[in-house]
């Protein structure tokens, strides 16, 4: 069973595995699972913030327009929407 949280931790870490393939030129069959499993979790409105599923879906546009620096950087802005705030002591 799952927690809360789990599947933006989950998320969290395809995000991260994505931005380091498009870094370091990964072949195609290593990034179409990642952004398959990207698109999946984006529709789970309920566990993921708003700003994280609209800057997902604009990474994958982004990424079927071949626009691999534009895609890093709507995946950045999604990684930081899904990073919770640090807690006052």
């Amino acid at each position: 069973m799952s927690g809360p949280g789990t599947s933006q931790q989950n998320l969290l870490r395809d995000v991260d595995a994505l931005v380091a393939a498009f870094m370091s030129d990964a072949p195609l069959d290593d990034i179409v699972p990642l952004v398959n499993r990207i698109a999946t979790a984006a529709d789970h409105w309920d566990d993921i913030p708003d700003r994280a599923i609209i800057e997902l879906r604009s990474a994958i546009d982004l990424m079927c327009q071949g626009k691999a620096c534009a895609t890093i950087s709507a995946l950045l802005a999604a990684r930081s929407e899904l990073i919770p705030p640090p807690r006052c002591p």
